[in-house]
C-alpha cells in the first residue's frame, strides 16, 4: 500500500517511444504516428448524443478484449508495442558478463535469471516463506500475534495494521509514522457486505480458492475457507469506506505514540513500532481512528487459532503467484479469471517482465530512457507546463465564486508548483540489495525488505524533494500533495498523449489536459486543503469553502448517476477528486491551446476544425473495452471513473464542447446554467 498522497492521471502500463532503435538522447522516428485514426469514428452515432461512443465507437468494434486481458484500452496497445525494447533491454542485460555486484545490469540480469529458471522455482516451491509460517504457527499469546502483524509489514504481507512512514501532512520537509487500514483480501468491503448474488457467487468462489490454496499447500485447514472469510467480514464491517479514506482531515489525527498506544487494550502500537525498528518515534497520524478501537477489540474476541490461519493464508496470498506454476494457476484463475474476468494468462516472458518491473522499475528505467527518451519532449512539455499554468492563472483571476482573498492565496499555490520531466536526475543507490540468479522467491522477499528498510530509514531525516514516487517508463502522472509538484514520466510523453509531430489541438486534448489534470489535483477537494508549502494548511475563507463545496457536491451527484452496468453506478465521492481535476484539466488545456492557435492560421485536417479535434484527442486518451468483472472491480475500488464517462463527464459542462460540434437539443446539450465550472 502506498501512503504518499499523491493523485494520479490514471492507469499505470509500461510503454515505448518510437519503434526503430535510438541513439542516446536522440528520438529517431521511422515513421511520425498518425495523430488520429479516422477509423476509430463510428459516424452512426452523433457527436453530441454520445461523443465517446462517436469517437472511438469502431476502434472498440475492431479491437476486442484479449483474452489476457480484464481491459483492452490504448494504454495497453502501447504496453504491447514497448515490450520488445523492454526485452530488448532484459536480454543485452541477460549477455552482461561479470557484471559488478551490486550494479543495475548484476541486479537485473539475476533476477530476470531467477525468473526464468523454472525448474529451481518448482524444486523449491514455498521453501523461502517456511520460517514465516513456522513463526505464525507458534502463536500462542497476544503478544506474538502483535509481532507478526508488524514483522509481516517487513514482506509486504497485509495484515489488519498498517504502519508506515510517510511524509507530515501538516510539515511537508519532515516524515512520520502513519497507521492505516489493511487486511481484506478481496480489497474493498463492498465484496463480503453486498447481498446480491454476484457477490455472494464471489464469496463462495472466494472460499473454494482459499480451500484449494491450503489443499497443494499440503497443510490440513480444516474449512479454512469459511473460516477466513468470516474473520475478513469481520474486518470489513469495521473498515471505513474508501471515500472516507481519501479525505485528509478524517484521515489526519496526530496522537503521541504513548498516548495512542495507550488507549488501546490488546493492540500494542509501541510494540509493534520497535519490532518494526521504529522505536525512536514519537508521534503517530491514525487514519481511522474508530477501525483501531473495533480491531482492538476483534483482536480479543477472535480466537488465536482463527488469526494464525488468516496470517497463514495471507502470507501465501500475497506470494502464491510466485511459488510454482500450480500455485500460481490457482491465484489466476480466481483474482484475475473471477474478479477481473480475464480468460487465459499472460505467456510466461510476459508475466516475467512485468515482475520486474514492477519490482526493479527504476534500475529497468535508468537503461531505458538512455536508449529511448527522446529530450526534445522534455523541452515541449516546459512549454505546454508554463502555458498551462497561464491559463489557470487566468481562470483563478477571473472566477466568479471564489473571493479575492482566497484567489490570492490560489495564485500563490499555482505560482509555486514545480515540475519534474521524464526522469530522476538522480537515481536511487540499489546497491546494496541482494539478488540471487536462481533463487526467486527468495529474490522477491529480499525486495520486499529493501524497500522496507528504505521506509523506516526516513524517519528521523528530512524530506528528500528530488525523490520520484513512479519510475520513468510507466505510462502515468501524478500530482504530490507534500511537494506541490507535478510529475511526467518518460512513458506517457508519446502517443496517444503526445507527439512533436502532433497538430497542436491534438496535444493540447491529450498531454495538455493530463498537464490540466495535475495542476487541478493541486485544488481539487483533497488538494485545496494543501498550501503552497505542501502543507495541510485551510488557506480558504469560509465563504469560498461553502461554494466550493456546493459546486465540488453538485459534480459529485453528476457522476453518481452514471450506471455502467445494471444496479451499478459510479461512486461520485470516491472519484470525486478525480472528476474534479479532468473537468479543470480539459478546460484549462481548452484556454490554453485557444491561445496558441490564435496565432496561427488554422485549416481543417480530415474535415475537423482545431477545437474539434482538440476534443478527438481527449477522447482517443481513454479508447478502450473492459470486461464487466473488471468494470465491477474498478467502481469498487478506483479513485478514478470508468473511461466513457471521463470522456463524457466534462465536457457535458463545457460550452466549447457544444459549439464545436453544434450540439442542440441532444443528449449532451446543457445550458449554462447547468453546466458546472469550478477551475
Amino acid at each position: 500500500m502506498k501512503h504518499l498522497k499523491t493523485a494520479t492521471i490514471g492507469l499505470i502500463f509500461i510503454i515505448g517511444l518510437g519503434s526503430e532503435p535510438l541513439q542516446k538522447g536522440k528520438h529517431i522516428h521511422s515513421k511520425d504516428p498518425v495523430a488520429f485514426d479516422l477509423a476509430n469514428l463510428n459516424t452512426d452515432v452523433q457527436p453530441c448524443d454520445n461523443f465517446y461512443a462517436y469517437a472511438i465507437g469502431n476502434w472498440q468494434k475492431l479491437n476486442p478484449i484479449p483474452p489476457t486481458e480484464g481491459r483492452w484500452m490504448s494504454f495497453n496497445v502501447l504496453a504491447e508495442e514497448n515490450r520488445t525494447k523492454i526485452q530488448g533491454i532484459l536480454n543485452e542485460a541477460l549477455q552482461a558478463s561479470n557484471p559488478s555486484k551490486g550494479s543495475d545490469l548484476q541486479l537485473i540480469q539475476d533476477f530476470y535469471k531467477s525468473a526464468l529458471d523454472t525448474q529451481s522455482r518448482e524444486e523449491r516451491g514455498y521453501e523461502p516463506l517456511r520460517p514465516t509460517l513456522e513463526t505464525i504457527d507458534q502463536i500462542n499469546d497476544e503478544m506474538k500475534l502483535n509481532h507478526a502483524f508488524a514483522s509481516l509489514r517487513r514482506m509486504r504481507v497485509s495484515t489488519p495494521v498498517s504502519l508506515y512512514v510517510s511524509v507530515d501532512a501538516e510539515n511537508s520537509n519532515e516524515h512520520i509514522v502513519g497507521a492505516g487500514q489493511s487486511g481484506l483480501t478481496l480489497g474493498d468491503k463492498s465484496y463480503y457486505l453486498r447481498t446480491e448474488d454476484k457477490y455472494v457467487d464471489i464469496r463462495d468462489k472466494y472460499k473454494e480458492h482459499i480451500d484449494e490454496i491450503f489443499r497443494i499447500a499440503g497443510m490440513d485447514a480444516n474449512n479454512a475457507g469459511a473460516r477466513i472469510l468470516e474473520l475478513e467480514t469481520k474486518l470489513a464491517e469495521i473498515s471505513w469506506d474508501r471515500k472516507d479514506l481519501r479525505d485528509a482531515d478524517k484521515t489526519y489525527n496526530r496522537m503521541i505514540v504513548e498516548e495512542f498506544d495507550q488507549t488501546l487494550v490488546n493492540l500494542q502500537i509501541k510494540e509493534m513500532l520497535n519490532v518494526m525498528g521504529l522505536s525512536h518515534a514519537e508521534e503517530i497520524v491514525v487514519g481511522p481512528v474508530s477501525y483501531y478501537t473495533e480491531l482492538d477489540k476483534l483482536v480479543n474476541t477472535v480466537r488465536l487459532e482463527e488469526w494464525k490461519l488468516y496470517l497463514t493464508w495471507h502470507v501465501f496470498s500475497s506470494f502464491s503467484a510466485h511459488i510454482n506454476d500450480e500455485f500460481e494457476q490457482k491465484s489466476f484463475e480466481f483474482f484475475n479469471r473471477e474478479l477481473r474476468g480475464v480468460k487465459e494468462m499472460r505467456p510466461r516472458k510476459e508475466r516475467i517482465l512485468r515482475t520486474i518491473d514492477g519490482n526493479l522499475g527504476e534500475p529497468l528505467g535508468k537503461l531505458f530512457v538512455e536508449q529511448y527518451f527522446p529530450q526534445e519532449s522534455k523541452e515541449y512539455m516546459a512549454t505546454l507546463i508554463e502555458n498551462l499554468r497561464g491559463a489557470y492563472k487566468e481562470s483563478i483571476t477571473n472566477l466568479t465564486w471564489m473571493g479575492d482573498e482566497t484567489k490570492e492565496k490560489a495564485l500563490k499555490k499555482l505560482s509555486s508548483f514545480t515540475y519534474k520531466i521524464g526522469y530522476p536526475n538522480e537515481w536511487k543507490d540499489y546497491s546494496k540489495l541482494d539478488i540471487l540468479p536462481n533463487e526467486y522467491l527468495q529474490n522477491l522477499l529480499n525486495l520486499s525488505a529493501f524497500r522496507y528498510d528504505q521506509m523506516i530509514a526516513k524517519l528521523g531525516k528530512p524530506v528528500d524533494k528530488k525523490e520520484w514516487h513512479m519510475s520513468p517508463q510507466m505510462v502515468n502522472a501524478y500530482y504530490n500533495r507534500s511537494g506541490n509538484e507535478i510529475v511526467f514520466p518518460a512513458g506517457i510523453l508519446q502517443p496517444p498523449f503526445f507527439h512533436p509531430t502532433f497538430d497542436d489541438a491534438i496535444n493540447y486534448g491529450g498531454i495538455g489536459a493530463v498537464i490540466g489534470h495535475e495542476f487541478t489535483h493541486g485544488f481539487d477537494d483533497q488538494g485545496a486543503k494543501y498550501d503552497w508549502d505542501g502543507n495541510k494548511n485551510d488557506w480558504w475563507t469560509e465563504d469560498d469553502k461553502q461554494r466550493f463545496k456546493e459546486l465540488t457536491q453538485k459534480l459529485a451527484d453528476q457522476y453518481s448517476s452514471y450506471e455502467v452496468l445494471p444496479g451499478e453506478f459510479v461512486n461520485g465521492q470516491l472519484t470525486l477528486g478525480e472528476n474534479i481535476a479532468d473537468l479543470g484539466g480539459l478546460t484549462l488545456a481548452y484556454m490554453a491551446c485557444e491561445k496558441v492557435m490564435s496565432k496561427k492560421k488554422d485549416p481543417k485536417i480530415d474535415g475537423f476544425t482545431w477545437q474539434q479535434r482538440f476534443f478527438l484527442g481527449w477522447a482517443n486518451v481513454w479508447k478502450g473495452n473492459i470486461t464487466d468483472e473488471a468494470l465491477r472491480n474498478r467502481i469498487l475500488t478506483d479513485p478514478h471513473s470508468p473511461g466513457e464517462q471521463r470522456v463524457i463527464g466534462p465536457l457535458i459542462n463545457l460550452s466549447e464542447f457544444q459549439k464545436a460540434f453544434n450540439c442542440k437539443n441532444s443528449k449532451m446539450s446543457t445550458s449554462q446554467d447547468e453546466q458546472i465550472k469550478i477551475w
